[in-house]
């Protein structure tokens, strides 16, 4: 079978640190090229691939794959002219700025995915296994909470992160968005009942919120994430004479069961089929997608792009003010 020829669009951080490493080692695939706004030469020649500096997309070269670790808000132009030329596209998340622009991505080809790797950790695949089981009954509630002082520490001030039109805004695109790609990994129908937003600089920097899940069985899922404030992130389900807490951000958590009418309380024993770190999720991720266009697979792009992850982050901003 002849290789995977993959064009490579962005030399920041994430395609130098992670993606460029994991592609090289990869030997189904092979770099054709290394693309950014800024001369990517010396990253390049690292892996012995062709530096491009963008002047024009249409003069990109050809490639079977295009990979765009790019900010959300330059997106657009590269999945229109990558969906033009009939190319499978891999991208970095959040998908898409909002949910018009989600579905019109959706619109130009099927044949894209987004970087949502976290769907790959053992704790998410353990926990489906859980609840999927019935073994602890139906699910009453479930509490969400995530995040921690960040602000804009350790941004430059030229950096994308710190213009919300190309970074997508705040805490939402930049870490909510792995979390509610969990949740739609878990749950079919998941809709927004109502949400608090606190802004500063046009940035989403806290957001409560109470979603329901529509499914046989029908609860509610409080959530909180922050970057102003102290928190330990967390997951708790209550059953109906248990509750399960794990941490939804560690792919090694451990899962822990307690009684609701006792003291009692247990660990469970972890799962290791799938990844134990953030390097093992980037793999199986980009494995999953090489293997799906190796066999010709039809894509479900929705659950590929997530787009009930758009959907929640579009309605959460609506609902706290955000015009």
């Amino acid at each position: 079978m002849s290789k995977i020829k993959i064009g490579v669009i962005g030399a920041g951080s994430i395609s130098s640190a992670v993606h460029l490493p994991l592609l090289s080692c990869i030997e189904d695939v092979t770099i054709e090229f290394l693309a950014d706004t800024r001369n990517p030469t010396t990253l390049a020649e690292s892996y012995d691939t062709m530096p491009i500096q963008i002047d024009d997309i249409s003069s990109l070269p050809e490639c079977d794959l295009a990979l765009l670790a790019i900010p959300v808000g330059v997106k657009e132009d590269y999945v229109k002219e990558f969906s033009k030329r009939d190319c499978y596209i891999f991208t970095e998340k959040p998908f898409a700025l909002n949910l018009e622009t989600h579905q019109s991505f959706l619109n130009l080809t099927n044949k894209i995915t987004c970087n949502y790797m976290r769907l790959y950790y053992n704790t998410t695949h353990q926990i489906n296994d859980i609840i999927s089981s019935n073994l602890l009954g139906p699910i009453k509630e479930m509490t969400i909470t995530e995040g921690g002082i960040i602000r804009k520490t350790g941004r430059a001030k030229n950096s994308y992160q710190s213009d919300p039109k190309l970074s997508g805004g705040g805490f939402l695109a930049e870490s909510a968005c792995h979390t509610f790609s969990q949740l739609d990994f878990l749950f079919n129908d998941i809709t927004l009942d109502n949400a608090t937003v606190l802004w500063e600089d046009n940035f989403d920097v806290e957001s409560i919120a109470t979603l329901s899940v529509n499914d046989k069985n029908s609860f509610k899922i409080n959530y909180t994430g922050t970057m102003i404030k102290h928190v330990e992130p967390s997951t708790t389900i209550i059953f109906e004479n248990n509750k399960l807490q794990y941490n939804h951000l560690d792919p090694e958590s451990s899962f822990t069961l307690s009684s609701l009418t006792s003291d009692s309380e247990l660990s469970l024993e972890k799962q290791n089929y799938f990844a134990s770190n953030f390097a093992q999720a980037y793999y199986l991720k980009w494995k999953d997608f090489l293997t799906k266009i190796s066999n010709s697979e039809e894509l479900n792009v929705n659950k590929e792009t997530s787009i009930m992850t758009t959907k929640l982050i579009n309605d959460i901003i609506e609902s706290g003010g955000k015009k």
